[in-house]
Protein backbone atom coordinates (compact mmCIF):
# COMPACT_ATOMS: atom_id res chain seq x y z
CA UNK A 1 0.00 0.00 0.00
CA UNK A 2 2.66 2.24 0.68
CA UNK A 3 4.56 2.14 -3.02
CA UNK A 4 0.69 2.28 -4.02
CA UNK A 5 1.14 5.85 -2.82
CA UNK A 6 3.83 7.02 -2.92
CA UNK A 7 3.62 6.22 -6.95
CA UNK A 8 -0.14 8.24 -6.81
CA UNK A 9 1.40 11.04 -4.63
CA UNK A 10 4.05 11.48 -7.33
CA UNK A 11 2.18 11.30 -10.77
CA UNK A 12 -0.03 14.27 -9.05
CA UNK A 13 2.83 16.37 -7.78
CA UNK A 14 4.43 15.99 -11.21
CA UNK A 15 1.06 16.95 -13.30
CA UNK A 16 0.81 19.76 -10.55
CA UNK A 17 4.46 21.38 -11.16
CA UNK A 18 4.14 20.59 -15.08
CA UNK A 19 1.17 22.95 -15.62
CA UNK A 20 2.81 25.53 -13.50
CA UNK A 21 6.13 25.25 -15.67
CA UNK A 22 6.74 22.68 -17.47
CA UNK A 23 10.37 24.33 -18.40
CA UNK A 24 12.15 23.29 -15.41
CA UNK A 25 14.40 20.52 -14.36
CA UNK A 26 13.14 19.89 -10.89
CA UNK A 27 10.05 18.17 -12.60
CA UNK A 28 12.53 15.77 -14.08
CA UNK A 29 13.64 14.61 -11.02
CA UNK A 30 10.42 14.11 -9.93
CA UNK A 31 8.99 12.23 -13.07
CA UNK A 32 12.49 9.67 -12.28
CA UNK A 33 11.41 9.06 -9.08
CA UNK A 34 7.17 8.66 -10.23
CA UNK A 35 8.53 6.10 -13.25
CA UNK A 36 10.97 4.47 -10.24
CA UNK A 37 8.19 3.58 -7.99
CA UNK A 38 5.70 2.44 -10.58
CA UNK A 39 8.49 -0.01 -11.70
CA UNK A 40 8.83 -0.90 -7.98
CA UNK A 41 5.22 -1.02 -7.90
CA UNK A 42 5.16 -3.42 -10.92
CA UNK A 43 7.41 -6.15 -9.47
CA UNK A 44 5.79 -6.54 -6.01
CA UNK A 45 3.01 -7.36 -8.14
CA UNK A 46 4.50 -9.45 -10.16
CA UNK A 47 5.67 -11.37 -6.73
CA UNK A 48 2.29 -11.38 -5.08
CA UNK A 49 -0.06 -11.88 -7.84
CA UNK A 50 1.89 -14.24 -10.26
CA UNK A 51 3.09 -18.06 -9.50
CA UNK A 52 6.87 -17.71 -8.90
CA UNK A 53 6.55 -13.96 -9.25
CA UNK A 54 9.58 -13.41 -6.99
CA UNK A 55 11.70 -15.50 -9.68
CA UNK A 56 10.22 -13.39 -12.52
CA UNK A 57 11.06 -10.18 -10.84
CA UNK A 58 14.95 -11.52 -10.00
CA UNK A 59 15.19 -12.26 -13.61
CA UNK A 60 13.91 -8.72 -15.03
CA UNK A 61 16.42 -7.29 -12.71
CA UNK A 62 19.26 -9.65 -14.16
CA UNK A 63 17.99 -8.35 -17.76
CA UNK A 64 19.10 -4.52 -16.73
CA UNK A 65 23.13 -5.78 -17.43
CA UNK A 66 22.39 -7.26 -20.70
CA UNK A 67 20.39 -4.09 -21.74
CA UNK A 68 23.57 -2.13 -20.89
CA UNK A 69 25.50 -3.95 -23.00
CA UNK A 70 22.85 -3.21 -25.89
CA UNK A 71 22.82 0.20 -25.24
CA UNK A 72 26.63 0.36 -25.35
CA UNK A 73 26.74 -1.91 -29.14
CA UNK A 74 24.13 0.46 -30.13
CA UNK A 75 25.97 3.99 -29.34
CA UNK A 76 29.33 2.40 -31.16
CA UNK A 77 27.58 1.33 -34.05
CA UNK A 78 25.61 4.87 -34.34
CA UNK A 79 29.15 6.40 -33.39
CA UNK A 80 30.06 4.32 -37.02
CA UNK A 81 26.80 5.52 -38.95
CA UNK A 82 27.45 9.51 -37.83
CA UNK A 83 31.05 9.18 -39.03
CA UNK A 84 30.11 7.41 -41.75
CA UNK A 85 27.34 10.54 -42.85
CA UNK A 86 28.21 13.32 -40.71
CA UNK A 87 32.09 13.87 -41.46
CA UNK A 88 34.67 13.32 -39.06
CA UNK A 89 34.19 16.05 -36.65
CA UNK A 90 34.42 15.46 -32.46
CA UNK A 91 30.59 16.07 -32.12
CA UNK A 92 30.14 13.14 -34.09
CA UNK A 93 32.14 10.65 -32.37
CA UNK A 94 30.36 11.70 -28.69
CA UNK A 95 28.10 8.43 -29.43
CA UNK A 96 31.13 6.09 -30.21
CA UNK A 97 32.90 7.61 -27.39
CA UNK A 98 30.35 6.95 -24.74
CA UNK A 99 29.60 3.28 -25.68
CA UNK A 100 33.09 2.39 -25.51
CA UNK A 101 33.05 4.29 -21.96
CA UNK A 102 29.78 2.12 -21.65
CA UNK A 103 31.43 -1.33 -22.33
CA UNK A 104 35.08 -0.56 -20.94
CA UNK A 105 34.26 0.97 -17.25
CA UNK A 106 32.95 -2.54 -16.31
CA UNK A 107 36.11 -4.16 -17.74
CA UNK A 108 38.58 -1.38 -15.92
CA UNK A 109 36.81 -2.02 -12.46
CA UNK A 110 37.19 -5.76 -12.67
CA UNK A 111 40.78 -5.86 -13.24
CA UNK A 112 41.12 -2.83 -10.70
CA UNK A 113 39.00 -5.17 -8.11
CA UNK A 114 41.36 -8.10 -9.35
CA UNK A 115 44.58 -6.33 -8.10
CA UNK A 116 43.49 -6.65 -4.58
CA UNK A 117 45.04 -3.41 -3.33
CA UNK A 118 43.30 -0.79 -1.17
CA UNK A 119 43.72 1.81 -3.66
CA UNK A 120 42.68 -0.39 -6.56
CA UNK A 121 39.92 -1.54 -4.62
CA UNK A 122 38.94 2.37 -4.26
CA UNK A 123 39.86 3.45 -7.66
CA UNK A 124 37.54 0.89 -8.94
CA UNK A 125 34.75 2.07 -6.70
CA UNK A 126 34.89 6.07 -7.55
CA UNK A 127 34.51 4.72 -10.88
CA UNK A 128 31.32 2.69 -10.06
CA UNK A 129 29.52 5.75 -8.90
CA UNK A 130 30.69 8.34 -11.11
CA UNK A 131 29.78 5.99 -14.05
CA UNK A 132 26.56 5.35 -11.94
CA UNK A 133 26.00 9.50 -11.57
CA UNK A 134 26.47 10.37 -14.95
CA UNK A 135 23.88 7.44 -16.10
CA UNK A 136 21.07 8.56 -13.78
CA UNK A 137 21.68 12.05 -14.62
CA UNK A 138 21.28 10.89 -18.61
CA UNK A 139 18.64 9.04 -18.05
CA UNK A 140 16.70 11.69 -16.08
CA UNK A 141 17.03 14.10 -18.99
CA UNK A 142 16.37 11.72 -21.61
CA UNK A 143 13.08 10.42 -20.10
CA UNK A 144 12.00 14.26 -19.26
CA UNK A 145 13.19 15.42 -22.80
CA UNK A 146 10.68 12.60 -24.40
CA UNK A 147 8.15 13.74 -22.12
CA UNK A 148 8.49 17.74 -22.49
CA UNK A 149 7.93 16.50 -26.04
CA UNK A 150 4.72 14.57 -25.76
CA UNK A 151 2.68 17.37 -23.71
CA UNK A 152 2.42 21.23 -25.46
CA UNK A 153 0.79 23.25 -23.10
CA UNK A 154 0.56 26.56 -24.70
CA UNK A 155 -1.65 29.97 -25.64
CA UNK A 156 -2.18 32.05 -28.40
CA UNK A 157 1.38 32.91 -29.80
CA UNK A 158 2.37 36.25 -30.66
CA UNK A 159 4.83 34.88 -32.75
CA UNK A 160 6.63 31.29 -34.27
CA UNK A 161 10.37 31.59 -33.48
CA UNK A 162 12.43 28.28 -35.74
CA UNK A 163 15.98 28.50 -35.18
CA UNK A 164 18.00 28.28 -37.67
CA UNK A 165 20.92 25.92 -38.55
CA UNK A 166 23.59 25.43 -41.28
CA UNK A 167 22.06 26.13 -44.46
CA UNK A 168 24.11 25.39 -48.04
CA UNK A 169 24.62 27.24 -50.99
CA UNK A 170 21.14 29.51 -49.55
CA UNK A 171 19.13 26.20 -49.62
CA UNK A 172 17.75 24.50 -46.30
CA UNK A 173 18.96 21.53 -45.45
CA UNK A 174 16.90 18.38 -44.61
CA UNK A 175 17.10 19.24 -40.67
CA UNK A 176 16.13 22.68 -41.02
CA UNK A 177 13.59 22.02 -43.63
CA UNK A 178 11.94 19.55 -40.51
CA UNK A 179 11.62 22.98 -38.31
CA UNK A 180 10.48 24.97 -40.63
CA UNK A 181 7.83 22.46 -41.58
CA UNK A 182 6.58 22.20 -38.17
CA UNK A 183 7.01 26.05 -37.98
CA UNK A 184 4.57 26.17 -40.82
CA UNK A 185 2.25 23.35 -39.17
CA UNK A 186 1.60 25.34 -36.28
CA UNK A 187 1.16 28.87 -38.04
CA UNK A 188 -2.02 27.50 -40.12
CA UNK A 189 -3.36 26.18 -36.80
CA UNK A 190 -6.60 28.48 -36.29
CA UNK A 191 -5.68 31.71 -34.49
CA UNK A 192 -6.59 34.95 -35.19
CA UNK A 193 -4.82 37.12 -35.82
CA UNK A 194 -2.02 34.51 -37.37
CA UNK A 195 0.93 34.28 -35.31
CA UNK A 196 4.00 36.50 -37.12
CA UNK A 197 6.86 34.08 -38.37
CA UNK A 198 10.48 34.66 -37.21
CA UNK A 199 12.90 32.24 -39.22
CA UNK A 200 16.19 32.97 -36.66
CA UNK A 201 19.68 32.55 -37.75
CA UNK A 202 23.05 34.70 -38.46
CA UNK A 203 25.62 34.02 -41.22
CA UNK A 204 28.18 31.25 -40.77
CA UNK A 205 31.94 31.49 -42.24
CA UNK A 206 30.44 28.91 -44.83
CA UNK A 207 27.30 30.18 -46.08
CA UNK A 208 26.56 32.89 -48.52
CA UNK A 209 23.92 34.76 -46.58
CA UNK A 210 21.76 34.37 -43.31
CA UNK A 211 20.51 31.53 -42.30
CA UNK A 212 17.47 33.51 -41.54
CA UNK A 213 17.44 34.85 -45.19
CA UNK A 214 17.38 30.91 -46.63
CA UNK A 215 14.73 29.99 -44.11
CA UNK A 216 12.30 32.95 -45.00
CA UNK A 217 12.72 32.41 -48.79
CA UNK A 218 11.26 28.49 -47.87
CA UNK A 219 8.45 29.99 -46.10
CA UNK A 220 7.81 32.43 -48.95
CA UNK A 221 7.81 29.33 -51.17
CA UNK A 222 5.35 27.28 -49.07
CA UNK A 223 2.81 29.74 -49.36
CA UNK A 224 3.55 32.37 -45.96
CA UNK A 225 2.19 35.53 -46.42
CA UNK A 226 5.28 37.92 -46.88
CA UNK A 227 4.01 40.74 -43.87
CA UNK A 228 3.75 37.70 -41.36
CA UNK A 229 7.62 37.52 -42.05
CA UNK A 230 10.24 38.58 -39.68
CA UNK A 231 13.47 37.69 -40.80
CA UNK A 232 16.38 37.76 -37.82
CA UNK A 233 19.81 37.96 -39.16
CA UNK A 234 22.10 38.02 -36.54
CA UNK A 235 21.79 35.02 -34.03
CA UNK A 236 25.27 33.20 -33.84
CA UNK A 237 23.83 30.40 -30.67
CA UNK A 238 19.92 29.61 -29.48
CA UNK A 239 20.29 32.66 -26.61
CA UNK A 240 20.82 34.98 -29.24
CA UNK A 241 18.30 33.78 -31.61
CA UNK A 242 15.89 34.14 -28.22
CA UNK A 243 16.69 37.62 -27.66
CA UNK A 244 16.95 38.72 -30.97
CA UNK A 245 14.03 37.70 -32.13
CA UNK A 246 12.01 38.87 -29.01
CA UNK A 247 13.27 42.31 -29.84
CA UNK A 248 12.11 42.14 -33.01
CA UNK A 249 8.42 40.64 -32.01
CA UNK A 250 7.76 43.02 -29.26
CA UNK A 251 7.96 45.86 -31.47
CA UNK A 252 5.16 44.48 -33.33
CA UNK A 253 3.32 42.47 -30.74
CA UNK A 254 3.30 43.18 -27.43
CA UNK A 255 1.25 40.47 -25.88
CA UNK A 256 0.68 36.51 -26.60
CA UNK A 257 3.56 33.81 -25.91
CA UNK A 258 6.00 32.66 -28.15
CA UNK A 259 6.52 29.76 -29.80
CA UNK A 260 9.92 28.63 -30.72
CA UNK A 261 9.81 25.87 -32.92
CA UNK A 262 13.67 23.14 -33.18
CA UNK A 263 14.84 19.71 -33.30
CA UNK A 264 13.64 17.32 -31.10
CA UNK A 265 16.85 16.08 -29.58
CA UNK A 266 17.36 20.42 -28.90
CA UNK A 267 13.61 20.91 -27.58
CA UNK A 268 14.03 20.88 -23.91
CA UNK A 269 17.21 23.08 -23.90
CA UNK A 270 15.72 25.66 -25.55
CA UNK A 271 12.89 25.65 -23.59
CA UNK A 272 15.02 25.73 -20.21
CA UNK A 273 16.94 28.63 -22.16
CA UNK A 274 13.58 30.54 -22.90
CA UNK A 275 13.01 30.13 -19.22
CA UNK A 276 16.20 31.30 -17.82
CA UNK A 277 15.84 34.40 -20.19
CA UNK A 278 12.27 35.17 -19.07
CA UNK A 279 10.23 34.84 -21.61
CA UNK A 280 6.78 33.59 -21.90
CA UNK A 281 7.36 30.89 -24.72
CA UNK A 282 6.59 27.42 -25.10
CA UNK A 283 8.98 25.30 -27.63
CA UNK A 284 7.90 22.70 -29.90
CA UNK A 285 10.11 19.98 -31.57
CA UNK A 286 10.65 18.72 -35.33
CA UNK A 287 11.64 15.58 -36.04
CA UNK A 288 15.26 14.26 -36.77
CA UNK A 289 16.47 11.45 -39.05
CA UNK A 290 16.77 8.76 -36.12
CA UNK A 291 20.52 8.10 -36.55
CA UNK A 292 21.28 11.67 -35.80
CA UNK A 293 19.86 11.55 -32.35
CA UNK A 294 21.98 9.50 -30.13
CA UNK A 295 24.80 12.18 -30.91
CA UNK A 296 22.78 15.08 -31.04
CA UNK A 297 21.27 14.36 -27.56
CA UNK A 298 24.94 13.50 -25.89
CA UNK A 299 25.46 16.90 -27.42
CA UNK A 300 22.77 18.90 -25.50
CA UNK A 301 23.41 16.30 -22.29
CA UNK A 302 26.74 18.01 -21.75
CA UNK A 303 25.27 21.56 -22.94
CA UNK A 304 22.49 21.25 -20.14
CA UNK A 305 24.93 20.05 -17.57
CA UNK A 306 27.33 22.93 -18.22
CA UNK A 307 24.59 25.61 -18.51
CA UNK A 308 22.77 24.27 -15.14
CA UNK A 309 25.82 23.16 -12.93
CA UNK A 310 24.12 24.60 -9.82
CA UNK A 311 21.61 22.00 -10.21
CA UNK A 312 23.96 18.44 -11.07
CA UNK A 313 26.25 19.88 -8.49
CA UNK A 314 23.01 19.26 -6.11
CA UNK A 315 22.06 16.35 -7.30
CA UNK A 316 25.67 15.03 -6.87
CA UNK A 317 25.61 15.50 -3.24
CA UNK A 318 23.85 11.82 -2.29
CA UNK A 319 26.41 10.15 -4.57
CA UNK A 320 29.47 12.34 -2.87
CA UNK A 321 27.86 10.76 0.24
CA UNK A 322 27.81 7.57 -0.89
CA UNK A 323 31.73 7.92 -2.49
CA UNK A 324 32.94 8.86 0.66
CA UNK A 325 31.44 6.45 2.91
CA UNK A 326 32.73 3.72 0.69
CA UNK A 327 35.82 5.04 0.26
CA UNK A 328 36.12 4.87 4.40
CA UNK A 329 34.53 1.48 4.35
CA UNK A 330 37.45 0.08 2.13
CA UNK A 331 39.98 2.18 3.59
CA UNK A 332 39.30 1.02 6.85
CA UNK A 333 38.34 -2.71 5.75
CA UNK A 334 40.57 -5.21 7.34
CA UNK A 335 41.65 -6.53 4.08
CA UNK A 336 42.01 -3.37 2.44
CA UNK A 337 43.99 -1.24 4.89
CA UNK A 338 46.28 1.41 4.11
CA UNK A 339 49.29 -0.87 4.98
CA UNK A 340 48.31 -4.02 2.52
Amino acid sequence: MGTLLTTLFLWLLLTWLYRREPRRLRNAVVLSLAVLSTLALGLTIIETALPDGTIIAALLLLAVPFAVLIFGFVLIYNGVLMLKREGRRLSNLLSMIFGLLVLGLPVIAVILVGMNQWWSVALAFILFVASGYIACMFSMLLLYAWFYGLFAIRRAAAAIVVLGSRAINGKVTPLLRSRLDRGIELYRLPQDPAPLMVPSGGQGPDEIEPEGESMARYLREQGIAEEDIIVEDRAKDTTENLRFSAELIRARRPEGQLWIVTSDYHNLRAGLASRAMGYSARTFGSKTAAYYRPSAFLREFIAIMRDRWGFFAAMAVPFTLVLLAGLLAIVSYTGYGVGA
